[in-house]
């Protein structure tokens, strides 16, 4: 009894030293460091700048399509008042008249959405490769074996990422980087 005690004890004992020596052995884990790209976007001169000009866009946009909301307030509002009092023909009419402005406002409101989407595309899109380019660059230059984004940290996080040291954070070194590339 004593002696499969002892050989058992052997074993496990040169069990462990073995796997401390593949241990030793093992290459060296890669660097490791985290971005948020939403910081980067919104410290970036260059992003801030394309971002003023989508801005100024929907400003004109929203003014422009003011008018028409506030016209098919007022027209719903006076359907709603004075269709009781008006005959079916006049309400039907009325609603008929109240249905196509607002088909014509959802037109010319997903026209401008587009617009936008395509502004946002020609703005940002080479503001977005020149920071993948970046990221790319400072993880080989620097030996980074993963670069990971941290914008939201915790279990609402989508992108996995629970936990990481704010010392593993570059977004300050990749942001001056893109803003020095992409000088007017």
């Amino acid at each position: 009894m004593k002696t499969k005690f002892l050989r058992g004890l052997f074993f496990v004992c040169v069990a462990l030293c073995a796997s401390s020596v593949i241990a030793f052995a093992a290459p060296e884990r890669g660097k490791i460091a985290t971005i948020s790209i939403q910081k980067i976007l919104g410290s970036s001169k260059v992003a801030l700048d394309a971002q003023k000009i989508l801005q100024t866009e929907v400003d004109k946009y929203q003014a422009k399509f003011k008018a028409d909301e506030d016209a098919l307030t007022a027209m719903k509002n006076d359907i709603e008042k004075k269709g009781s009092v008006w005959s079916d023909e006049v309400r039907a009419e009325k609603e008929r008249e109240y249905q196509k402005k607002l088909r014509d406002y959802g037109l010319k409101t997903d026209d401008a959405k587009q617009e936008m989407q395509q502004l946002e595309k020609r703005h940002m899109e080479p503001i977005l490769k020149q920071l993948n380019d970046i990221i790319a660059e400072v993880g080989k230059k620097n030996g980074y074996s993963l670069i990971l984004e941290n914008t939201m940290k915790g279990l609402r996080n989508r992108t996995g990422l629970l936990y990481a040291d704010d010392a593993l954070d570059i977004s300050d070194q990749i942001q001056k980087e893109l803003d020095s590339r992409l000088k007017k």
